[in-house]
Protein backbone atom coordinates (compact mmCIF):
# COMPACT_ATOMS: atom_id res chain seq x y z
CA UNK A 1 0.00 0.00 0.00
CA UNK A 2 1.31 3.44 -0.91
CA UNK A 3 1.68 6.20 1.68
CA UNK A 4 -1.26 8.08 0.15
CA UNK A 5 -3.51 5.01 0.32
CA UNK A 6 -2.46 4.35 3.90
CA UNK A 7 -3.40 7.88 4.89
CA UNK A 8 -6.80 7.69 3.17
CA UNK A 9 -7.77 4.28 4.55
CA UNK A 10 -6.48 4.63 8.07
CA UNK A 11 -4.28 2.31 10.09
CA UNK A 12 -6.93 -0.29 11.04
CA UNK A 13 -8.09 -0.95 7.49
CA UNK A 14 -4.54 -0.96 6.13
CA UNK A 15 -3.51 -3.58 8.67
CA UNK A 16 -6.62 -5.63 7.91
CA UNK A 17 -5.88 -5.49 4.17
CA UNK A 18 -2.26 -6.58 4.64
CA UNK A 19 -3.30 -9.44 6.92
CA UNK A 20 -5.98 -10.69 4.54
CA UNK A 21 -3.74 -10.48 1.48
CA UNK A 22 -1.16 -12.47 3.46
CA UNK A 23 -3.80 -15.11 4.25
CA UNK A 24 -4.65 -15.49 0.56
CA UNK A 25 -0.98 -15.86 -0.34
CA UNK A 26 -0.50 -18.45 2.42
CA UNK A 27 -3.55 -20.38 1.24
CA UNK A 28 -1.88 -20.61 -2.16
CA UNK A 29 1.41 -21.58 -0.51
CA UNK A 30 -0.28 -24.56 1.20
CA UNK A 31 -2.02 -25.57 -2.02
CA UNK A 32 -5.51 -24.99 -0.63
CA UNK A 33 -6.69 -22.67 -3.40
CA UNK A 34 -8.90 -23.74 -6.30
CA UNK A 35 -8.27 -21.54 -9.34
CA UNK A 36 -10.04 -18.19 -8.68
CA UNK A 37 -12.74 -19.67 -6.41
CA UNK A 38 -13.28 -19.67 -2.65
CA UNK A 39 -13.17 -16.83 -0.18
CA UNK A 40 -11.57 -15.53 2.96
CA UNK A 41 -13.41 -12.55 4.44
CA UNK A 42 -12.45 -10.17 7.23
CA UNK A 43 -14.37 -7.50 9.10
CA UNK A 44 -12.69 -4.11 9.25
CA UNK A 45 -11.92 -3.22 12.89
CA UNK A 46 -14.04 -0.32 14.07
CA UNK A 47 -16.44 -0.77 11.16
CA UNK A 48 -17.65 -4.34 11.60
CA UNK A 49 -20.47 -3.98 9.04
CA UNK A 50 -17.83 -3.65 6.33
CA UNK A 51 -15.90 -6.64 5.03
CA UNK A 52 -12.89 -7.25 2.83
CA UNK A 53 -13.11 -9.99 0.17
CA UNK A 54 -11.11 -11.16 -2.82
CA UNK A 55 -11.74 -9.76 -6.30
CA UNK A 56 -13.33 -12.53 -8.37
CA UNK A 57 -10.94 -13.15 -11.22
CA UNK A 58 -7.60 -12.97 -9.44
CA UNK A 59 -5.69 -16.06 -8.38
CA UNK A 60 -4.86 -16.19 -4.70
CA UNK A 61 -1.21 -15.71 -5.62
CA UNK A 62 -2.10 -12.40 -7.31
CA UNK A 63 -4.17 -10.82 -4.54
CA UNK A 64 -2.70 -7.74 -2.90
CA UNK A 65 -3.79 -5.53 -0.03
CA UNK A 66 -4.92 -2.83 -2.44
CA UNK A 67 -6.87 -5.15 -4.78
CA UNK A 68 -9.20 -6.42 -2.03
CA UNK A 69 -12.83 -5.33 -2.39
CA UNK A 70 -14.62 -3.63 0.51
CA UNK A 71 -18.33 -4.46 0.80
CA UNK A 72 -21.08 -4.29 3.39
CA UNK A 73 -23.12 -7.20 4.75
CA UNK A 74 -25.72 -6.69 2.04
CA UNK A 75 -23.11 -7.07 -0.67
CA UNK A 76 -22.93 -3.41 -1.68
CA UNK A 77 -19.49 -2.38 -2.92
CA UNK A 78 -17.92 0.35 -0.80
CA UNK A 79 -14.47 0.28 -2.41
CA UNK A 80 -13.75 -1.85 -5.49
CA UNK A 81 -10.01 -1.87 -4.92
CA UNK A 82 -7.36 -1.49 -7.58
CA UNK A 83 -8.26 -4.45 -9.80
CA UNK A 84 -10.74 -4.52 -12.69
CA UNK A 85 -12.75 -7.27 -10.99
CA UNK A 86 -15.71 -7.20 -8.62
CA UNK A 87 -16.48 -9.99 -6.14
CA UNK A 88 -18.34 -13.26 -6.62
CA UNK A 89 -21.86 -12.66 -5.33
CA UNK A 90 -23.01 -16.29 -5.37
CA UNK A 91 -19.99 -17.42 -3.41
CA UNK A 92 -20.37 -14.57 -0.96
CA UNK A 93 -23.83 -15.78 0.15
CA UNK A 94 -22.30 -18.31 2.54
CA UNK A 95 -20.06 -15.69 4.10
CA UNK A 96 -22.76 -13.03 4.39
CA UNK A 97 -25.10 -15.51 6.08
CA UNK A 98 -22.55 -16.46 8.71
CA UNK A 99 -21.14 -12.97 9.25
CA UNK A 100 -24.67 -11.68 9.92
CA UNK A 101 -25.49 -14.55 12.30
CA UNK A 102 -22.11 -14.72 14.07
CA UNK A 103 -20.91 -11.27 15.15
CA UNK A 104 -18.34 -13.07 17.33
CA UNK A 105 -16.44 -14.12 14.20
CA UNK A 106 -14.37 -11.42 12.53
CA UNK A 107 -12.93 -13.70 9.86
CA UNK A 108 -14.24 -16.59 7.77
CA UNK A 109 -12.16 -18.94 5.63
CA UNK A 110 -13.64 -21.40 3.14
CA UNK A 111 -11.67 -23.85 0.98
CA UNK A 112 -12.45 -26.59 -1.54
CA UNK A 113 -9.49 -28.96 -1.30
CA UNK A 114 -9.71 -32.56 -2.48
CA UNK A 115 -9.06 -33.73 1.08
CA UNK A 116 -11.85 -31.60 2.52
CA UNK A 117 -14.30 -32.55 -0.21
CA UNK A 118 -13.40 -36.23 0.04
CA UNK A 119 -13.97 -36.42 3.78
CA UNK A 120 -17.08 -34.24 3.74
CA UNK A 121 -18.54 -36.50 1.03
CA UNK A 122 -17.82 -39.82 2.73
CA UNK A 123 -18.41 -39.58 6.47
CA UNK A 124 -21.27 -38.61 8.72
CA UNK A 125 -19.21 -37.11 11.52
CA UNK A 126 -15.55 -36.62 12.32
CA UNK A 127 -14.33 -38.73 15.21
CA UNK A 128 -11.39 -37.50 17.33
CA UNK A 129 -8.62 -39.75 16.04
CA UNK A 130 -5.50 -37.64 16.53
CA UNK A 131 -4.18 -34.77 18.60
CA UNK A 132 -5.10 -32.24 15.92
CA UNK A 133 -8.75 -33.18 16.48
CA UNK A 134 -8.59 -31.51 19.88
CA UNK A 135 -7.99 -28.07 18.41
CA UNK A 136 -11.05 -28.04 16.13
CA UNK A 137 -13.78 -29.30 18.45
CA UNK A 138 -16.71 -28.77 18.41
CA UNK A 139 -17.24 -29.24 14.66
CA UNK A 140 -20.58 -28.34 13.04
CA UNK A 141 -22.11 -29.85 9.89
CA UNK A 142 -24.29 -28.56 7.07
CA UNK A 143 -25.92 -30.69 4.37
CA UNK A 144 -25.42 -29.87 0.70
CA UNK A 145 -28.49 -28.56 -1.13
CA UNK A 146 -26.77 -27.12 -4.17
CA UNK A 147 -25.24 -23.68 -4.61
CA UNK A 148 -26.32 -21.44 -1.73
CA UNK A 149 -28.59 -18.75 -3.17
CA UNK A 150 -31.96 -18.99 -1.40
CA UNK A 151 -33.02 -17.28 1.81
CA UNK A 152 -34.02 -20.67 3.22
CA UNK A 153 -30.52 -22.01 2.71
CA UNK A 154 -29.00 -18.93 4.33
CA UNK A 155 -31.18 -19.47 7.39
CA UNK A 156 -30.19 -23.15 7.48
CA UNK A 157 -26.51 -22.18 7.43
CA UNK A 158 -26.99 -19.81 10.34
CA UNK A 159 -28.89 -22.51 12.24
CA UNK A 160 -26.25 -25.18 11.67
CA UNK A 161 -23.21 -23.07 12.62
CA UNK A 162 -23.71 -21.66 16.09
CA UNK A 163 -21.32 -20.74 18.91
CA UNK A 164 -19.09 -22.07 20.32
CA UNK A 165 -18.30 -24.00 17.12
CA UNK A 166 -15.74 -22.36 14.83
CA UNK A 167 -15.33 -25.22 12.33
CA UNK A 168 -18.03 -26.12 9.83
CA UNK A 169 -17.96 -29.13 7.53
CA UNK A 170 -20.03 -28.38 4.45
CA UNK A 171 -20.99 -31.87 3.34
CA UNK A 172 -20.08 -32.72 -0.28
CA UNK A 173 -18.56 -29.26 -0.51
CA UNK A 174 -15.59 -28.36 1.67
CA UNK A 175 -14.37 -26.83 4.91
CA UNK A 176 -15.08 -23.51 6.61
CA UNK A 177 -13.59 -21.95 9.73
CA UNK A 178 -14.32 -18.76 11.61
CA UNK A 179 -12.19 -16.87 14.08
CA UNK A 180 -12.30 -13.91 16.39
CA UNK A 181 -9.21 -12.94 14.42
CA UNK A 182 -7.98 -13.83 10.95
CA UNK A 183 -5.03 -15.61 12.51
CA UNK A 184 -7.36 -17.85 14.50
CA UNK A 185 -9.46 -18.74 11.43
CA UNK A 186 -6.30 -19.70 9.52
CA UNK A 187 -4.90 -21.69 12.47
CA UNK A 188 -8.15 -23.62 12.77
CA UNK A 189 -8.18 -24.36 9.04
CA UNK A 190 -4.67 -25.75 9.24
CA UNK A 191 -5.76 -28.30 11.83
CA UNK A 192 -9.19 -28.94 10.27
CA UNK A 193 -7.51 -29.80 6.98
CA UNK A 194 -4.87 -31.85 8.79
CA UNK A 195 -7.54 -34.01 10.43
CA UNK A 196 -9.08 -34.64 7.00
CA UNK A 197 -5.68 -35.72 5.70
CA UNK A 198 -5.30 -38.12 8.64
CA UNK A 199 -8.74 -39.58 7.90
CA UNK A 200 -7.72 -40.28 4.31
CA UNK A 201 -4.28 -41.64 5.23
CA UNK A 202 -5.80 -43.98 7.84
CA UNK A 203 -8.47 -45.19 5.45
CA UNK A 204 -11.35 -43.88 7.54
CA UNK A 205 -13.23 -42.52 4.54
CA UNK A 206 -14.04 -46.10 3.48
CA UNK A 207 -14.43 -47.81 6.86
CA UNK A 208 -15.57 -46.92 10.36
CA UNK A 209 -13.03 -45.74 12.89
CA UNK A 210 -12.28 -48.59 15.32
CA UNK A 211 -13.69 -47.75 18.73
CA UNK A 212 -10.32 -48.24 20.41
CA UNK A 213 -8.82 -45.59 18.11
CA UNK A 214 -11.30 -42.86 19.12
CA UNK A 215 -9.96 -40.41 21.71
CA UNK A 216 -12.23 -40.44 24.76
CA UNK A 217 -14.45 -37.52 25.75
CA UNK A 218 -12.51 -37.15 29.01
CA UNK A 219 -9.21 -36.79 27.18
CA UNK A 220 -10.75 -34.34 24.72
CA UNK A 221 -12.21 -32.22 27.52
CA UNK A 222 -8.99 -32.11 29.55
CA UNK A 223 -6.97 -31.33 26.43
CA UNK A 224 -9.36 -28.52 25.45
CA UNK A 225 -8.99 -26.98 28.90
CA UNK A 226 -5.21 -27.10 28.56
CA UNK A 227 -5.40 -25.46 25.13
CA UNK A 228 -7.76 -22.74 26.39
CA UNK A 229 -5.47 -21.92 29.31
CA UNK A 230 -2.45 -21.51 27.06
CA UNK A 231 -4.17 -19.79 24.15
CA UNK A 232 -6.33 -16.74 24.72
CA UNK A 233 -8.76 -16.04 21.87
CA UNK A 234 -7.02 -12.82 20.88
CA UNK A 235 -3.73 -14.63 20.34
CA UNK A 236 -4.82 -18.02 18.98
CA UNK A 237 -2.73 -18.76 15.92
CA UNK A 238 -0.99 -15.39 15.93
CA UNK A 239 2.55 -16.64 16.44
CA UNK A 240 2.06 -19.35 13.81
CA UNK A 241 0.61 -16.89 11.29
CA UNK A 242 3.35 -14.35 11.86
CA UNK A 243 6.00 -17.02 11.37
CA UNK A 244 4.38 -17.96 8.05
CA UNK A 245 4.15 -14.30 7.05
CA UNK A 246 7.89 -13.97 7.67
CA UNK A 247 8.42 -16.90 5.32
CA UNK A 248 6.64 -14.95 2.57
CA UNK A 249 8.64 -11.83 3.37
CA UNK A 250 11.90 -13.80 3.21
CA UNK A 251 10.81 -14.91 -0.27
CA UNK A 252 10.54 -11.24 -1.26
CA UNK A 253 6.74 -10.87 -1.30
CA UNK A 254 6.70 -7.87 1.11
CA UNK A 255 3.41 -8.72 2.85
CA UNK A 256 3.25 -5.58 4.97
CA UNK A 257 2.02 -7.79 7.79
CA UNK A 258 1.91 -5.83 11.09
CA UNK A 259 4.12 -8.03 13.24
CA UNK A 260 3.44 -7.97 16.98
CA UNK A 261 5.52 -10.85 18.34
Amino acid sequence: LSSAVRRSLGRSECEARCKLATAYRLTHYFGWDALIYGHITLRIPGCEEHLLINPFGQLYSEITASSLVKIDLEGNVIDKGTSDFSFQRTGYVIHSSIHAARPDLSALMHIHTREGMSVSSSIDKLQPVCQDSVFIEPVSYHNFHGIVVSKREKLALARDFVAPSKCLMLRNHGLLTGGETLEEAFWLMYYFHSVCQVYIDAGYTSREVPRDKIISDDVIESSLKAVQVNLQSASVGRMDFEALARRLDYAGLDTGYPYRV
